[in-house]
């Protein structure tokens, strides 16, 4: 179980590094840049978002689940909506995570929790968010930040994906209020949750992705408001259609791309991670690198395949001495994390 917890975290935390220097390229330019693909931590180039970084750091896309475990275990709080603004609200305050890499949605979030959180009802955070339609563009609606702060409640609900589904809802409902953002973390959240069975196969976590998907999507739908978009399930479904087939994990990797999508929207980057994971036959690294070397979210999308692949393989999956880079570059102490959850899980 420790290990599981631990591969969880290097898994999501290393694919999020990894992906920092590719993101926002194309396949192609990805190649151009790195003369082929990028297996190994890379320093992020000038034209990237993170440009300045070092080799090994990470983004929003763990330094957000990072800190929202960091402040369940510092308060114990159940995981809540409330709860969950207050950990972004302190995610804000990391200069050199929130300044760089706050999304749109994200960072209009953070800076009106700053404002007067004190202040504000329910219904008038719930329409502050809702203002997000005024952006004229629906893939920013439905974000996939949404997905990649979810395992964390898979993690803390081992094999009860139920529990895992409500808590993500309560927690997706602080930054993303849409009923495909809600899927989307669900079917991360539920798949983490079944990864952390003792005996579990890819399978399974899949299903368990597609039934995380499917019930969320009917809870959000009463809880969040409603925007137009893509079915995060049915696009699960195409995307599991597509990895399934003959091919190499490179040439379905490209597939995916082609026809789902490797974008900023939850309907695409998690139908991806899914994709890559069944691809790569659950193999943890090689899910990884298939996110990094997607392109345009890769970040986001290779790290929720290595949360799901790490999990599910456990830390011992994850190439030797990650641990450390990641360790010392992002000054973070991910045994210790990991020994946390585990007593806290097994009180």
């Amino acid at each position: 179980m420790y290990k599981k917890i631990l591969g969880g975290l290097l898994g999501a935390a290393v694919g999020d590094a990894m992906g920092a220097a590719t993101e926002l390229r194309s396949i192609r330019q990805i190649q151009e840049t790195f003369n082929g693909k990028v297996t190994d931590f890379c320093t992020p180039p000038e034209d990237t978002i993170a440009k300045g970084r070092k080799a090994g750091m990470v983004t929003d896309a763990f330094s957000i689940p990072y800190i929202l475990i960091q402040y369940k275990l510092k308060t114990d709080a159940g995981f809540s909506t409330e709860m969950a603004q207050k950990a972004l609200m302190e995610w804000g305050f990391h200069e050199e995570w929130f300044e760089l890499f706050a999304g749109m949605t994200t960072r209009k979030v953070i800076n009106r929790l700053k404002e007067d959180s004190d202040k504000m009802s329910d219904w008038a955070y719930a329409g502050h968010l809702g203002n997000k339609l005024f952006k004229g563009h629906y893939y920013a609606l439905s974000s996939n930040g949404a997905a990649t702060k979810a395992f964390p409640m898979g993690l803390f609900n081992p094999g009860d994906l139920d529990k895992a589904i409500d808590d993500t809802i309560a927690v997706t409902m602080s930054s993303h209020d849409d009923k495909y953002s809600i899927s989307g973390a669900c079917a991360v959240a539920a798949a983490i949750s079944k990864a952390m069975e003792e005996k579990v196969n890819a399978y399974d976590i899949v299903q368990a992705g597609l039934y995380g998907a499917k019930i969320g999507e009917e809870k959000g739908a009463k809880v969040g408001l409603h925007y137009p978009g893509p079915s995060v399930q049915k696009r699960m479904d195409m995307a599991i259609n597509i990895a399934v087939k003959e091919g190499t994990p490179d040439m379905i990797m490209k597939k995916l791309a082609d026809i789902i999508g490797s974008g900023p929207a939850i309907s695409e980057t998690v139908p991806a991670a899914f994709g890559l994971f069944i691809a790569n036959n659950g193999n943890t690294m090689e899910s990884i690198f298939g996110g990094v070397n997607i392109g345009d979210e890769t970040s986001a999308i290779a790290s929720i395949a290595g949360a799901i692949g790490g999990t599910y393989n456990g830390a011992d999956s994850i190439t030797s001495g990650y641990q450390e880079v990641i360790e010392e570059k992002n000054g973070m102490d991910l045994s210790d994390m990991s020994d946390k959850i585990y007593k806290y899980i097994s009180k």
